[in-house]
């Protein structure tokens, strides 16, 4: 049993709940992808090939943590990295068709964990606590919400 003084505190149960969404992600999927290269597989399949520092600034992804994460992708055929041929001293990146194919299956499988984590709720309740994280997530990181998505 958890002290309730814990329980009172949002940002506690996020990061419980986070805990929890990392269990049943472990037992959903038997690779090595983590949420980080997924969210770098959605930005490029959604944005098309962009410079390495574009997807840092997008993501808030550091620059160093980037280029793992980018080599990871590379060694699993999901992404490559070529030359820019605008400006030779850039790399544009891009999801492979490989990378698209298990960009779509994840998403598959990450509907069925929110399906599994927010259970208990209704459909009212599911759309009514995305807006108010959104709403939080906004009002703090601004600039990575369009504007429509706040609306």
């Amino acid at each position: 049993m958890l002290p309730e003084r814990m329980l009172d505190m949002p940002s506690f149960l996020f990061v419980m709940l986070a805990k929890e969404w990392r269990r049943l992600g472990n037992a959903l999927f038997n690779d090595s992808l983590r949420g980080p290269h997924m969210v770098i597989l959605a930005s490029l399949v959604d944005f098309g090939a962009s410079s390495q520092k574009e997807i840092s600034e997008r993501l808030g992804i550091d620059a160093s943590d980037l280029v793992a994460l980018l080599d990871d992708l590379e060694k699993a055929g999901l992404a490559n990295r070529k030359r820019d041929e605008r400006d030779r001293r850039r790399y544009a990146v891009m999801a492979t068709q490989a990378g698209e194919r298990v960009l779509r299956q994840r998403m598959t499988g990450v509907r069925q964990l929110n399906e599994e984590l927010l259970e208990p709720l209704t459909d009212a309740e599911r759309a009514e606590l995305h807006r108010l994280l959104l709403k939080v997530f906004a009002h703090h990181q601004p600039r990575r919400v369009p504007q429509a998505a706040r609306e």
